[in-house]
C-alpha cells in the first residue's frame, strides 16, 4: 500500500524533475527518496519515472498518478493548514510567490515585521514573473501570491493591497527632465525599456496604451527592473514602472519620473490564492501587515 509520505515524496520529484532537489525539499537523502519511489512502482508494477543520468521525467503511468494524486495533496496540505492555525502562529508555514515589484520592493520591510511578531512561521519565497505565480498556486507549490496583474483564471481570487501610480521615468539627463506630465501618444516613437514578457506592470502597461490605440513598437526588454532601471540611468530609453519601485532612484537624482496624463496611471498590487482553498492565518496576519504599510 502507498502512504502519504510517499505520495509526497513522489510529487516533489515529479515536481522538481530531480531526486537531488526531490531530497532537499522533504528532507531526506537521496537514496532514501529512490527507495520510496521503487516501492512505489513495485507496487503498482510499473515504472513512474524515465531516469536518463540526472534527468527525471515522468512516463505515462507517472503522469496519471501525478494528476491523480494533485488534488488529493492539496486536500491534505488545506487540512494540515487548519491544524496548524488551531496552534495560533506558533508554527506552520506560509510558502509565498510574488513578482519582482513586490519580492524586493515592497516585501522585504513587511516580512521582517512578520518574522518579529511570528518567529515561529517557515516562510518561503518565490520571486518570479506575476504570469507564473497563478499557476504555482494551482500547482499547490506556493499558499499565497502577491502580484501586480489580476490573474484571469477563474479558479484563483485575488484582492488589493495597496494602489500605486505608474510614472515614466527617463535618465537625469534626458530632453523631458523638466516636464511635469506626458501624454501616452507622447511615447510612441520613443525606445521603451521593459522588464521580461510575463511581468505584471508589462502587461498593465502595454494593455491601458492598446486600449488608447498605441502599440509599442521600439521595445527593449531587460529582464528585471533592476536591468530596466540600470537601462533607463544609461540613456538606453524610457520606461513605465510603479512609483514606488523607483523611488530611491528618483529621491537619488539619477532617475527622474514624470506623471502620465490621459489614462489610468494607477496600478494595484494584489493577494492571490486560490478560490476553494483556505487562506490560513499566516497568510491573514501577512496580508493585514501589507495593508497597514500603505498609509
Amino acid at each position: 500500500m502507498v502512504n502519504l509520505d510517499q505520495l509526497r515524496i513522489f510529487q516533489a520529484v515529479a515536481q522538481s524533475r530531480s531526486f537531488t532537489r526531490a531530497a532537499a525539499i522533504v528532507h531526506l537523502t537521496q537514496p532514501g527518496i529512490s527507495k520510496h519511489i521503487r516501492q512505489m512502482e513495485e507496487y503498482f508494477g510499473v515504472p513512474l519515472f524515465d531516469r536518463a543520468g540526472r534527468k527525471v521525467t515522468l512516463t505515462e503511468a507517472g503522469a496519471i498518478l501525478f494528476e491523480a494524486t494533485q488534488g488529493i495533496m492539496a486536500i491534505i496540505d488545506v487540512a494540515e493548514q487548519r491544524i496548524e492555525d488551531l496552534k495560533g502562529l506558533r508554527g506552520g508555514r506560509l510558502r509565498l510567490g510574488t513578482s519582482f515589484p513586490v519580492g524586493v520592493y515592497l516585501l522585504p520591510a513587511v516580512l521582517a515585521r512578520f518574522r518579529k511578531l511570528h518567529p515561529a512561521v517557515e516562510v518561503t519565497l518565490d520571486i518570479a514573473v506575476s504570469d507564473s505565480i497563478g499557476p504555482k498556486i494551482l500547482a499547490n507549490e506556493i499558499d499565497l501570491g502577491l502580484v501586480s496583474y489580476e490573474p484571469r483564471d477563474p479558479r484563483l481570487v485575488a484582492r488589493a493591497f495597496m494602489t500605486d501610480e505608474l510614472v515614466v521615468i527617463v535618465a537625469r539627463d534626458h530632453e523631458w527632465r523638466k516636464k511635469r506630465r506626458i501624454k501616452p501618444q507622447e511615447l510612441d516613437g520613443e525606445t521603451i525599456i521593459v522588464a521580461a514578457r510575463g511581468a505584471g506592470t508589462r502587461s498593465v502597461v502595454e494593455e491601458r496604451l492598446r486600449a488608447l490605440g498605441i502599440e509599442l513598437h521600439k521595445v527593449l526588454e531587460f529582464g528585471n527592473l533592476e536591468g530596466v532601471k540600470h537601462a533607463v540611468e544609461a540613456g538606453l530609453g524610457i520606461s513605465v514602472q510603479a512609483r514606488s519601485v523607483v523611488q530611491r532612484e528618483v529621491a537619488a537624482g539619477s532617475l527622474h519620473a514624470i506623471r502620465l496624463a490621459g489614462m489610468d496611471a494607477r496600478i494595484q498590487f494584489l493577494y492571490v490564492w486560490r478560490k476553494n482553498g483556505h487562506l490560513s492565518y499566516a497568510a491573514k496576519a501577512l496580508v493585514g501587515l501589507l495593508e497597514e504599510s500603505r498609509g
